[in-house]
């Protein structure tokens, strides 16, 4: 009987639920070790309108990166009233010169957040990264 493990002692008198939690806080000890282990990174800072949208990793997104996140979120979220191309359906073309409210950055992302009366609804869900970049989509619309 002495040369039993302490597992094999316990595992006999009844206690495996101690083992079963023994086990299970090891595990969670490890691998909250494991995530500690990763840089901790600070709050990303909002970028200023008109900004190059950052990248997750910090860093400026390319303009092809920039133009492919901008036309898939514009495909999703706008080309439905301005069209494939922005040149517009129900909604107004976006490849005009001059909106009715500003082509500048600001009045864009004012355009995208909160909409504007007569139909162009708010995306006030829309993360900033994905403002900034169709912000900057729009902009490069133009014809």
């Amino acid at each position: 009987m002495h040369d039993r493990s302490i597992v094999t002692k316990l595992k006999g008198s009844g206690h495996r639920s101690i083992i079963v939690v023994a086990i299970l806080a090891g595990c969670l000890a490890a691998a909250g070790c494991k995530q500690q282990e990763k840089p901790v990174q600070a709050p990303a800072e909002k970028p200023a309108t008109g900004a190059v949208p950052q990248t997750t990793m910090g860093g400026p997104m390319s303009d092809q990166q920039t133009q492919a996140m901008g036309k898939a979120i514009f495909k999703k979220q706008c080309a439905g009233c301005h069209g494939e191309e922005g040149k517009g359906m129900s909604a107004p073309s976006l490849q005009k010169a001059d909106f009715k409210y500003g082509r500048t950055p600001e009045a864009i992302k004012e355009t995208i957040t909160k909409g504007r009366p007569g139909g162009m609804p708010a995306f006030g869900n829309l993360q900033e990264i994905e403002v900034e970049t169709l912000v900057a989509y729009v902009l490069g619309l133009k014809r």
